[in-house]
């Protein structure tokens, strides 16, 4: 019963998620881009275009709904809640260039009141898989690309490091740790360490569940998710 009570919620959340990433693109570009179709360039003199100008936008790879789930949601776990109807964003603007590769990735809304938000944003972004890249006159081309992160609440009553992991497992949609990768501020652990931990001392997630994703970290066929956890700075 508990799951078909579920069901509908997520995908009406996964909607909605997917209407205000595309909204926030186009509200961006709206109000920052000029008329010049070129706006930008890389280190290698390579010219950035408008990527609402293009004649092809660039897309991502397993499409827009597997990175509004995967790289543009970060989970975070705190006593302190936040309305979860509007959703607390950042915008991070980036380079997607000829090749696919991400470039340049930069915060264009911080979210201050969380001190570690906008460099795991920013990592998100950076390990991005290769993107197909926009096409201008028949051509690959680098495009410039703005997209909102969304911050959300994670276990907001789990109190003991179990429940914790419970949920975390949930999220990387496995039922063993064994299929997913774990990297802790930049280095693999395992679940043991996971169970070491002070749950209080977690400040955010990010899950990775998509294919081209994963294959980022590790080739092992095993592994079908990545959890990257970001700790509470000790005082």
């Amino acid at each position: 019963m508990n799951a078909k009570k579920r069901y509908p919620s997520r995908l009406q959340a996964q909607f909605l998620w997917l209407l205000v990433t595309l909204f926030a693109t186009t509200f961006v570009y709206a109000q920052n881009s000029n008329d010049s179709i070129v706006i930008d360039t890389l280190a290698s003199g390579e010219p950035v275009y408008n990527c609402m100008k293009v004649d092809q936008k660039p897309e991502f790879p397993e499409g827009i709904p597997t990175l509004c789930q995967n790289h543009l949601r970060i989970y975070y776990k705190s006593d302190q809640y936040y309305d979860e109807g509007i959703g607390v964003r950042g915008i991070v603007q980036f380079v997607i260039d000829k090749d696919g590769n991400v470039r340049k990735p930069k915060i264009l809304r911080s979210l201050d009141y969380f001190p570690k938000f906008d460099s795991l944003a920013l990592r998100s972004i950076s390990i991005m898989p290769r993107w197909k890249p926009g096409l201008l006159n028949g051509k690959a081309v680098a495009t410039n690309y703005v997209v909102p992160i969304k911050l959300t609440q994670m276990v907001p009553k789990a109190k003991d490091i179990a429940s914790v992991m419970e949920c975390l497992l949930d999220l990387c949609n496995t039922s063993s740790w064994d299929n997913v990768w774990i990297d802790i501020e930049g280095k693999k652990s395992d679940s043991h360490f996971l169970e070491t931990i002070d749950p209080n001392n977690f400040r955010y997630f990010l899950v990775l569940k998509n294919t081209a994703s994963v294959t980022h970290f590790t080739s092992d066929p095993k592994y079908k998710a990545v959890l990257l956890i970001t700790l509470k700075k000790s005082k």
